[in-house]
């Protein structure tokens, strides 16, 4: 089952928070050392995409939000959406063609435009905070399955739904190449396909997946570039964080795409 794994130093620095706070909630990453320091659940107001609070925060006992977004710089804020799934799409015929984004400056599609790099060097994974914004292929491929599961984070606030694609033409990567990319925490997904099925579904470079969407109070969407065709994602399988970063261009953390 594709999931996200907590890399040793994840699993390190999770050690220490529950040495020196007592309780850490289950799959709350770490902030970095010299990391910003989370805000209340009032600053939080505005992310790219979001309007007022539909839902309710997720807190840790000092009054401070248990969210990912607390790694953003001091001039970006969220709201998570809490939002049930409607019924996905599985015939593109009777809706006309799908919403595509702008290629990158180096050839690649936007994952998530107007989404903040966010999380933490050494994730296993690159989230882009944003608050139910599109979400599209970076290249083109073919889905291996685009339906809920396939990921930890099941909990009652969490947008369970996830995508793996192949892509038709890998990427290099330092001797090795990407061969799928996973899309996880989406609210809504353009495809409805299960993972086996027969035929699977083509998308092209630019095509619209799905919405952002929820985990663990966070509204981002988490995406993970996997190496060599292994999709189990254990450890040395996949690209981390800031590695993700460069493959689309170079961002840097904190940075907003265009």
């Amino acid at each position: 089952m594709d999931r996200e794994r907590p890399t040793p130093l994840a699993l390190l620095a999770l050690m220490a928070a529950i040495a020196g706070c007592g309780t850490v909630a289950s799959g709350v990453h770490p902030a970095p050392s010299g990391g910003l320091a989370p805000r209340s659940a009032a600053a939080i107001d505005e992310l790219p995409g979001s309007g007022s609070h539909p839902g309710p925060v997720v807190e840790n006992p000092d009054g401070t939000p248990a969210l990912l977004l607390a790694f953003l710089g001091p001039d970006e804020s969220a709201a998570p959406a809490l939002v049930a799934t409607p019924p996905n799409r599985a015939d593109t015929s009777a809706h006309g063609s799908p919403p595509r984004a702008s290629a990158l400056a180096n050839g690649l599609y936007n994952p998530m435009p107007g989404g903040v790099m966010a999380g933490y060097r050494g994730d296993t994974g690159l989230d882009i905070a944003g608050n139910r914004l599109p979400v599209y292929a970076i290249a083109t491929g073919t889905l291996d399955y685009s339906e809920p599961g396939h990921t930890l984070w099941t909990g009652p606030g969490d947008t369970a739904n996830t995508v793996r694609l192949k892509l038709d033409e890998p990427l290099p990567f330092g001797g090795r190449q990407i061969t799928h990319v996973w899309y996880a925490h989406l609210s809504e997904l353009r495809y409805q396909q299960a993972e086996g099925a027969d035929p699977r579904i083509s998308i092209q470079a630019g095509e619209q997946l799905g919405i952002s969407g929820v985990a663990n109070g966070s509204p981002h969407l988490h995406l993970g570039l996997l190496l060599d065709n292994v999709v189990s994602q254990r450890w040395g399988s996949y690209l981390l964080e800031d590695e993700i970063r460069e493959v689309l261009g170079g961002f840097r953390h904190r940075q907003r795409l265009p």
